[in-house]
């Protein structure tokens, strides 16, 4: 008993996240090494790249992603956003030199391209250009300071490691794409179970939560799940991987499971804003069928077939008669719950069409 619970504690301490596990970090973390190690050969291969490995292997790194589609646009993207903060850095470097006012002006020229690019993210490697073009300028055979050569020398590192993670997320994304569905959802489901258990918590007034700002870890799972959004997103639009009709009905599945279980969390999220509000007092025991919820969801699991021992939630609010007689928070808050067991029931009914 002590030996296993010992295994135990050392597993957590030098295992990753079940979480991390479900995001597929084995698999990105093997993928990195095999594709900087590649990266590194090449790079050392050419007289020109070798110069500026440090461009290779961070164009490498920050190319790296589960899908093809979004590593290639956030690759074009990199590349586009480095080359006119080179060329406009470079312009101000040539005829102001290096100084101060060229560093201030070269770093805001590069961010405004950046965000006209993409205004919800600027690149770091478009910031690193901007810096690189001050920092390591390079010098021609006569030993004069070379724009050109230091804008040469970038791009052709850089682009060479934004091509080399292309390649190996083009690889492995053959790895991916057959569970990517089931391990995501699983993740979402794995937070939303947190999230349920301290809405539940929070409604009763438990220990838990007592002074708990409850926006943040709402702020965390809605995070997520856009993050999983997307990948499911671009798993669909992905037209290298071959998606037979079954996983193409399973990916059709998942999309409606997310939807629901955004649903699950805004619903959440409301409740736990009405009792704040309306300061609505629950025992225990007017919310024993939303802990069978939790419990419920606690006990799925969208890495296997559906499991036909979890059964569909019954709708509270068709026995509660003095519904009607109830304050505004507390009724608003049981029609929320009861909202919730629809969207779980559906959930569940969708996690059977999936094989």
């Amino acid at each position: 008993m002590i030996k296993g619970a010992v295994m135990e504690q050392i597993k957590k301490l030098i295992g990753l996240r079940k979480e991390a596990v479900l995001l597929d970090s084995g698999l990105y973390i093997l993928k990195s090494m095999l594709a900087i190690g590649t990266g590194y050969i090449f790079g050392m291969m050419f007289d020109v790249t070798r110069l500026d490995m440090i461009s290779v292997l961070l164009g490498v790194m920050y190319n790296l992603e589960a899908t093809n589609i979004s590593a290639v646009k956030g690759g074009i993207n990199q590349l586009l956003a480095s080359f006119l903060g080179a060329v406009t850095t470079g312009i101000l470097v040539y005829f102001m030199g290096v100084n101060v006012f060229t560093i201030m002006l070269g770093m805001g020229l590069t961010l405004f391209i950046a965000l006209k690019i993409d205004y919800r993210a600027v690149s770091p490697v478009a910031i690193f250009t901007s810096i690189y073009m001050t920092q390591f300028i390079q010098s021609d055979a006569m030993g004069s300071p070379s724009i050109l050569l230091t804008i040469r020398l970038r791009m052709l590192a850089l682009g060479l490691g934004v091509l080399i993670a292309i390649i190996f997320n083009f690889i492995f994304s053959f790895l991916y794409y057959r569970k990517i569905t089931r391990k995501r959802l699983e993740f979402v489901r794995l937070k939303l179970n947190h999230i349920m258990s301290l809405t539940l918590d929070y409604l009763t007034d438990g220990d838990r939560t007592s002074g708990m700002n409850y926006n943040e870890p709402f702020s965390h799972i809605f995070a997520d799940i856009e993050g999983v959004v997307k990948n499911i997103d671009a798993l669909k639009k992905e037209p290298l991987i071959p998606l037979n009709v079954l996983e193409k009905r399973n990916l059709a599945s998942a999309e409606e499971i997310i939807k629901r279980l955004k649903v699950m969390a805004h619903l959440a999220y409301d409740s736990c804003y009405t009792k704040d509000t309306y300061k609505s007092i629950f025992r225990e025991n007017e919310l024993s069928a939303f802990a069978v919820f939790t419990d419920k969801l606690n006990a799925m699991s969208f890495l296997m077939p559906g499991d036909d021992s979890i059964t569909y939630m019954v709708h509270r609010s068709a026995d509660m008669e003095d519904m009607e007689d109830m304050e505004t928070g507390a009724k608003r808050i049981l029609e929320n719950v009861d909202l919730i067991y629809t969207e779980f029931n559906t959930i569940l009914d969708y996690q059977k069409k999936m094989q």
